[in-house]
């Protein structure tokens, strides 16, 4: 392994760092929580979310110029083919491994290496270094139900970055290391010590931050994650919960905000007129409440096929999930702002006054 640290030892590292970030206090979601910390502005490398392109973000791996990496909240992990990334003497081989992306059915196998990743604030700028393991792609094949999917041998042009959390049971891997660039920094160009900044994000239609600041959350409603079984002591939680009405018929379970898709999934409530497999009629009315109906709240609406509400899916898909399930898809980010604090295991939505307060609005409840 090159005589470098193991991937359990940068594991262990990165639970330590948590130790500083965590006030020892802080036992409820608010922005009493990140008093005294800092928050990094990195702004998108294509521009504001839309219908027809996932955000990205500039990263440097070694051996290879700044590239765009699309930003995936429904996966974790970055995958990047071997013209992007050139294992060098600091990198640790961890083995092969292989990546699922559900909604796709692509299957993605190569080797995973240990390494740094620079996050950067535009192609010329760094902002902050993160220490990772990645998976270097040298093949993908496809789902027997893949939805678009075509295999190939040694591909190119593969650079994608899921920072989601809870996703590894659903993409067939092992929790065992930290695969999450954003919550994993080891160094601030600002060359401000690396604890100062929470790990955790906040994302925009606009940009994003690394870390949280009073100022930047006060607007935000808090909901608290049930934590999962963690590897190594890496920390991961369970999906954020919800309640969901389909044309009146209501149920509650867990939701997923991806900015991978333009589209949402929907496992809906028992009673629905609903087909598994089918893609939702228009006209259906679709509510939805983050957790639930009481505040701490988000709530918002969509009916299906209407272009007039910008949060409106490009549409809905019925999935086979067992339980009750939304898959927002990235257009949730024309109304709302989204926090992911992963040290104190929260979700966070702001309503950030883009579009018609009827179709969505936040409750604080502080």
């Amino acid at each position: 392994m090159h005589g470098r640290p193991s991937a359990r030892a940068v594991a262990v590292a990165f639970v330590a760092g948590l130790a500083v970030a965590l006030p020892a206090a802080a036992q409820v979601g608010s922005p009493r929580l990140y008093a005294g910390l800092n928050a990094i502005a990195i702004p998108y490398a294509n521009g504001p979310v839309r219908m027809d392109h996932l955000p990205g973000v500039w990263l440097k791996l070694p051996g290879s110029e700044p590239r765009r990496f699309g930003m995936d909240t429904g996966s974790t992990g970055i995958v990047v083919s071997s013209e992007h990334y050139v294992p060098g003497p600091n990198d640790v081989d961890d083995g092969p491994g292989q990546l699922t992306y559900n909604s796709s059915g692509r299957v993605l196998h190569g080797t995973r290496w240990t390494t740094d990743v620079e996050i950067m604030h535009g192609r010329e700028r760094p902002a902050a270094t993160a220490r990772v393991q990645v998976l270097r792609v040298e093949r993908i094949t496809c789902l027997h139900d893949a939805r678009d999917c075509e295999p190939r041998e040694r591909p190119r042009g593969v650079s994608y970055m899921g920072i989601g959390f809870g996703r590894n049971a659903a993409q067939g891997t092992a929790p065992t290391v930290q695969r999450n660039p954003f919550i994993a920094l080891t160094a601030l160009a600002s060359g401000v010590p690396a604890p100062s900044v929470r790990p955790g994000y906040i994302l925009t239609r606009d940009g994003l931050h690394l870390g949280m600041t009073p100022e930047l959350t006060r607007h935000f409603a808090f909901v608290k994650l049930t934590p999962k079984r963690t590897v190594s002591g890496v920390p991961d939680w369970e999906g954020a919960p919800l309640t969901v009405s389909v044309d009146g018929v209501t149920g509650t379970g867990t939701s997923l905000m991806d900015t991978g898709i333009n589209y949402m999934f929907l496992s809906p409530p028992a009673g629905t007129a609903l087909s598994r497999g089918q893609r939702v009629p228009d006209g259906t009315r679709i509510a939805i409440w983050l957790p639930g109906q009481a505040p701490p709240n988000a709530r918002y609406s969509v009916t299906v096929g209407d272009r007039s509400n910008p949060m409106n899916p490009a549409k809905v898909e019925v999935v086979h999930d067992p339980g009750v399930f939304v898959n927002t898809g990235r257009m949730f980010l024309q109304g709302f702002d989204y926090l992911y604090d992963a040290a104190g295991g929260y979700v966070g939505y702001a309503w950030a006054g883009r579009t018609n307060p009827a179709h969505g609005s936040v409750a604080i409840g502080r």
